[in-house]
C-alpha cells in the first residue's frame, strides 16, 4: 500500500511538474510574441515618423520623396536606363516616365539618346540635381541625427546587429 501510494505521490508530482514546465513555456511564448509585437509596432512608427520627416523636409525643395530616390538611384549609378531603374524601385516603367519627365522638367537630369542603340537614354543628373541631393544628404543626417541622439555608439551597433539578422531571417522571402 505504501508502494502505491508512494508511486501515485511520484506520478502525480512528475505530472504536476511537466505541467508547470508547460505552463512556464507558454507563459514565455506568449511573453516573446508580446514583445515581438511591440518591437514591431515600435519599429514602425519610428520608420512613420523619420518618413514624414524627411517628406516634410524634401517637399520644401519642390520634389517629393519617390522623386528624391530615383534622382539618388541615377546618381549613384553609371549608364543607367528606365528598365534598370524600373527594376531596382520595384514600380513599373510607366511610373518611371511620369516621374523622369517631372525630373527633367525641373532641370534635375538629363536625357540623351545613345549613339549606339536609338531605343535607350543615358539619363544624367544635372548640377541643380547634384546640388539638390547634397542638401537632401544633409537633411537626413540632421534627421538620422535626431533620431539617434541618445543612443550610444554601442547600442547602435547592437541595433544594427539585430536590423542584419532580421533582414537575413526575411532575405530568402525576397
Amino acid at each position: 500500500m505504501c508502494l502505491l501510494i508512494y508511486y501515485l505521490s511520484h506520478t502525480l508530482r512528475t505530472q504536476i511538474s511537466n505541467e508547470r514546465k508547460e505552463a512556464n513555456t507558454m507563459k514565455k511564448e506568449t511573453a516573446r510574441q508580446k514583445t515581438v509585437a511591440e518591437v514591431v509596432n515600435l519599429f514602425l512608427h519610428v520608420n512613420r515618423v523619420h518618413r514624414a520627416m524627411a517628406e516634410e523636409q524634401i517637399s520644401k525643395l519642390g520634389i517629393h520623396n519617390s522623386q528624391h530616390q530615383m534622382l539618388a538611384l541615377i546618381a549613384a549609378s553609371k549608364n543607367i536606363c528606365q528598365k534598370e531603374i524600373a527594376q531596382k524601385l520595384e514600380i513599373s516603367s510607366a511610373a518611371v516616365a511620369v516621374t523622369l519627365n517631372k525630373l527633367e522638367a525641373a532641370e534635375l537630369i538629363t536625357r540623351t539618346q545613345s549613339f549606339d542603340d536609338a531605343r535607350m537614354n543615358h539619363i544624367t543628373v544635372t548640377d541643380k540635381g547634384a546640388k539638390l541631393l547634397k542638401t537632401t544628404r544633409e537633411l537626413y543626417a540632421d534627421i538620422d541625427d535626431q533620431f539617434f541622439t541618445d543612443v550610444t555608439d554601442e547600442e547602435l551597433e547592437t541595433l544594427k546587429t539585430l536590423l542584419g539578422k532580421m533582414a537575413e531571417n526575411v532575405k530568402s522571402r525576397g
